[in-house]
């Protein structure tokens, strides 16, 4: 038995993040917070560009978020690629549905 758990340990990698990596990562996710905020606030008057932007900046910061403190940093590239698919299912079932209720 403890064969088997040194090679299930063995095949594990250990990744060690940087206070460098995380205060960057903060950084990023404040600035684009405050850019939110200063949409809403300001581009009150445009009503669907600010809708449209506000969502932009929300997907990159559930980017940065899932790049970083889910790992998908240092995972395979294959859990990428299926967040990445899912991510786009849900765009496109989005954008579906605003055009049929758009057409009503």
């Amino acid at each position: 038995m403890s064969n088997t758990n040194e090679n299930h340990n063995e095949k594990e990698q250990v990744h060690i993040s940087g206070y460098k990596e995380h205060f960057s990562t903060l950084m990023a996710l404040l600035l684009l917070t405050m850019i939110t905020v200063a949409i809403s606030v300001f581009g009150a008057n445009l009503r669907s560009l600010s809708v449209f932007t506000a969502l932009l900046i929300a997907t990159v910061k559930v980017i940065v978020v899932a790049y970083y403190f889910m790992h998908l940093k240092y995972d395979k590239k294959i859990y990428t690629w299926l967040v990445l698919i899912v991510a786009v299912l849900f765009v496109s079932f989005t954008v579906l549905t605003s055009i049929e209720y758009h057409n009503r």
